[in-house]
């Protein structure tokens, strides 16, 4: 019917948990031909995996009538404990349509054997074109021991609320007219997703890999147009050393970093100034060491256990961002001073230890260090205050490099004192 505009519905639904799954993320639309889309997540709550899962929903009027009801199948073929599959089902009933006030959603499946995560999302970037459609291109790899049949990528769109607004999927690229991804190989994948009038409340997106044998972990994205974590682009991409640590830089604790970086620093005069100087510092030996690193089994587990403690100091620090989020300056400061405090005294600790065993026996004196320390917090603390109000950028980068600089010495001294006493 010519003419119609695609309608939003916020349905009253009975949100319902079952002992099997429970439902979320739900939302639902009217699109321009009466066709009405219910989107969502299906999350498997048992301690089985669950097989031949069927969605069943039922539409009523505001009469509490039945309308029509629909069973449908959600995304993932088999859904793992604890884990969720996207779903769309359509009310295909045109003439009734309008008359649709609610709806209810139950869902049942049979238990099966757990299906291995041997599928991981080694890189994908994305793009909203000037008509509406949503592309993501996104590479696969098979680290198990058989070749993955039937391998396909289901993506999920979300709003900035956290709900569904569009599923899309596509079949590898393994090979001419296949599917099928062989053991220890890489394959693309290219989702083009149509639904126009949603794309656009895109706030951030998921991907997972599902074949007949394998399954991935579901990678959760950021959109941000052309070239998201692109290889070549390396100011984007970022954290090498880490990437190289942990395979993949979809890997969450990459995207952990990188949200820090980008979601926190980056958006203050303090953090950018600083992670210009962390960058030229950074990038001067990280590219070499990451490759390094890819070779060297050891180096990577010795990587991964040396990044995990940081992950946590992050999360220290975004808690004490937060809590200043009213001034996102003065909030990166302090978040930035708990960091290097906490990274002083977890990896420079030995140096204190060292510090305070060789003071002990020489009989060092530590005043005229605490005296030349004092001078810099306050030189530094004087700096990023000029640096601000002047919107100076290099003595911003001098001022924060300097004050980084002087909590990591602080905590060094601090481990030092308490070795000596």
């Amino acid at each position: 019917m010519p003419g119609i505009i695609a309608v939003v519905l916020v349905l009253p639904v009975a949100q319902q948990a079952y002992a099997e799954f429970s439902l979320h993320a739900q939302f639902s639309y009217v699109d321009e031909t009466k066709i009405m889309h219910v989107l969502g997540e299906i999350r498997n709550e048992s301690a089985s995996a669950m097989k031949n899962v069927l969605i069943t929903i039922s539409f009523y009027d505001k009469e509490g009538k039945l309308l029509d009801e629909f069973i449908r199948v959600p995304e993932l073929r088999v859904i793992n404990p604890g884990d969720s599959s996207p779903f769309e089902i359509l009310y295909l009933n045109q003439t009734t349509v309008e008359s649709v006030a609610n709806f209810k959603l139950s869902a049942e499946g049979q238990a099966t054997g757990l299906k291995e995560k041997q599928l991981s999302i080694t890189s994908s970037k994305s793009r909203l074109d000037l008509l509406g459609t949503y592309y993501i291109n996104a590479v696969a790899k098979n680290n198990g021991q058989e070749t993955a049949t039937n391998s396909i990528m289901i993506a999920t769109l979300y709003d900035k609320d956290g709900r569904v607004v569009a599923v899309s999927k596509a079949l590898a690229e393994a090979g001419p007219g296949s599917s099928d991804m062989t053991a220890g190989s890489e394959s693309p994948f290219g989702i083009a997703i149509t639904e126009k009038l949603q794309t656009y409340k895109t706030a951030q997106y998921s991907l997972v890999v599902d074949s007949d044998k394998y399954v991935s972990d579901v990678v959760v994205l950021q959109p941000s147009g052309p070239g998201l974590s692109a290889p070549s682009n390396q100011t984007q991409s970022g954290c090498l050393i880490a990437t190289a640590a942990f395979g993949s830089e979809l890997a969450p604790e990459v995207q952990h970093l990188r949200l820090f970086r980008d979601g926190i620093a980056l958006k203050t005069s303090a953090g950018s100034g600083f992670m210009k100087v962390f960058n030229g510092w950074y990038y001067s030996f990280s590219p070499s060491v990451a490759s390094y690193e890819r070779q060297a089994p050891w180096l990577q587990s010795a990587m991964r256990t040396l990044i995990q403690p940081l992950l946590r100091i992050l999360v220290i620090s975004t808690s004490v961002y937060d809590s200043l989020a009213f001034n996102s300056e003065l909030g990166i400061v302090a978040a930035g001073v708990t960091a290097s405090t906490l990274v002083g005294l977890l990896y420079f600790a030995p140096i204190g230890a060292v510090l305070g065993i060789v003071s002990r026996k020489r009989q060092w004196c530590m005043s005229r260090a605490r005296l030349v320390l004092a001078g810099s917090w306050a030189a530094s603390m004087t700096a990023i205050a000029f640096a601000e109000i002047a919107a100076f950028e290099i003595a911003m980068m001098f001022a924060t490099s300097l004050l980084v600089l002087s909590a990591i010495i602080t905590a060094v001294i601090a481990v030092a004192r308490a070795v000596k006493s």
